[in-house]
């Protein structure tokens, strides 16, 4: 039988489980009774497209190079998991070529490598291609803080890689190299300028060209269309960026002897942020 005094402690509970239960029920707006929230889910979805997209594009622009050795280098600026290509460089190149290696393996192992280096905190982040003989190593480096660089982007969803304007862009960039003569068995240095505003190219100028020293005084040499191709696969990694910069691209052009044209590659890039003209029938690259 109840005494009063239990009587008193069980409608306390009671009254303790009726102001509890909403609680308990209720979940955060949009997070459909999960408990995580769906912004952080969109977000997530967004950083790993915004990776992948980047990583078919490094893909893309190492596929064709065969060097054993060579090693490429790309600095990015990492926020909210945009991706901004903010500097590249390669070196070791011209020597012994290997096989092709896999690029749907080289395109996974980047695109991990970025969302592992991104999931922390915003800064740079310095990713690392190594060729060896029939593959690639990837090396990256988790973000590190550094001032934030101009034009930036601070939401991910960059355009998906289209083969296409990048093509484009490449037939552009050989036609710009046409003045350039490689003696035979030769090596010459260009500076190509490319401008670009927000996804797009709307210029370009070849500042110079020169043979460099020790280089044999032979019949002149044109260009393989090759070496516009992997600039133009940068240009488009430079390409999705806030506002108009100029970036410049120092081509290592070499000619082996035997063949019909000479091979090459970009070896280093700047990027300034001049004030440039508007200019009409700018390439999409977006």
């Amino acid at each position: 039988m109840s005494t009063p005094r239990l009587r008193q402690a069980r409608a306390l509970s009671a009254l303790c489980l009726l102001a509890l239960a909403p609680r308990c029920a209720t979940t955060s707006p949009g997070t459909g009774g999960s408990g995580f929230d769906a912004g952080d889910t969109a977000l997530d979805a967004a950083r790993r497209q915004e990776a992948d997209d980047v990583a078919a594009q490094v893909a893309a622009l190492a596929s064709d190079v065969r060097d054993a050795g060579a090693r490429l280098d790309f600095t990015f600026w990492a926020e909210q998991g945009a991706l901004t290509l903010t500097g590249y460089q390669s070196s070791e190149r011209g020597g012994r070529p290997g096989r092709a290696a896999d690029t749907h393996v080289l395109r996974r192992a980047v695109a991990q490598a970025l969302l592992s280096a991104t999931r922390a905190r915003s800064g740079e982040v310095a990713l690392t291609l190594r060729r060896k003989s029939t593959t690639w190593v990837v090396e990256p480096t988790p973000a590190f803080h550094a001032a934030r660089p101009t034009g930036a982007r601070g939401t991910p969803g960059r355009a998906r890689f289209s083969p296409g304007p990048t093509a484009a862009i490449a037939e552009r960039l050989h036609r710009l190299l046409a003045p350039v003569r490689v003696p035979d068995g030769g090596t010459v240095w260009a500076d190509v300028t490319v401008h670009l505003r927000d996804g797009q190219v709307t210029g370009e100028a070849l500042e110079g060209w020169r043979v460099l020293p020790s280089s044999p005084d032979g019949k002149p040499r044109p260009v393989s269309p090759r070496v516009a191709v992997e600039a133009a696969h940068l240009v488009d990694l430079y390409a999705p960026a806030r506002g108009p910069r100029s970036l410049h691209l120092g081509l290592r052009v070499t000619h082996p002897r035997g063949e019909p044209a000479a091979s090459g590659w970009v070896e280093e890039s700047r990027v300034d942020f001049p004030t440039l003209p508007d200019l009409e029938d700018g390439v999409s690259l977006r």
